[in-house]
């Protein structure tokens, strides 16, 4: 169709996005550049690795706690912050906020 371009990167089935951040940090530097991804029905952080504007690796991230993660942050001090819930969703479900750090 005309206007229209094809998706950098997808998955199948869908992961659910819900959030994107790019990684500008210093805490984690070899994540400088990396788009993370916070998935919903995935349940986990997919962290792409960029070669330009081409995806060239995929991590996921906090798939053994099973939450949905809603949301994901970069903090002043180089973290990132998650936010997640249990499927059953909030306000009902039990709700957490995650600090990643080497710390």
């Amino acid at each position: 169709m005309n206007g229209m371009e094809q998706p950098l990167y997808l998955w199948r089935p869908s992961i659910g996005p819900s959030g994107l951040m790019f990684y500008t940090g210093d805490m984690f530097p070899e994540w400088h550049g990396n788009v993370f991804v916070s998935a919903l029905a995935g349940q986990h952080i997919s962290r792409l690795v960029l070669d330009g504007e081409r995806v060239i690796g995929e991590e996921r991230l906090l798939v053994d706690r099973a939450e949905r993660i809603r949301e994901i942050r970069p903090g002043p001090d180089g973290a990132l912050y998650v936010l997640t819930n249990e499927e059953s969703g909030a306000p009902t479900g039990t709700a957490s906020l995650l600090r990643i750090s080497r710390e």
